[in-house]
């Protein structure tokens, strides 16, 4: 449901659950992120981790198919092998 340009910086909230995707491929990543949007509550945060260089393009549009706000993707390139993304979501009704 997000529509514009997406922040790049996290929002100034504390996330409800963290998903952590690192070093999971985006298919099964995105299960688990579906299983944690089920447990969530309207409002609430979901933070989502991710090495997968698809997740800004999977999250997006997840965002765009559902009522969740697509808060911040956040990508840190200080890793030495492979770069990290972080997704914060706001749950919204389905």
């Amino acid at each position: 449901m997000t529509e514009g340009a997406v922040p790049e910086t996290a929002p100034d909230v504390d996330p409800d659950m963290t998903v952590d995707n690192r070093g999971t491929g985006c298919a099964s990543g995105i299960a688990r992120v579906q299983r944690a949007l089920e447990d969530l509550e309207d409002g609430a945060i979901l933070r989502v981790r991710s090495t997968d260089r698809r997740a800004k393009g999977e999250y997006t549009q997840l965002a765009a198919q559902t009522d969740h706000d697509l808060l911040a993707i956040e990508t840190d390139r200080s890793g030495l092998l492979r770069t990290e993304y972080t997704t914060y979501l706001e749950i919204g009704e389905e």
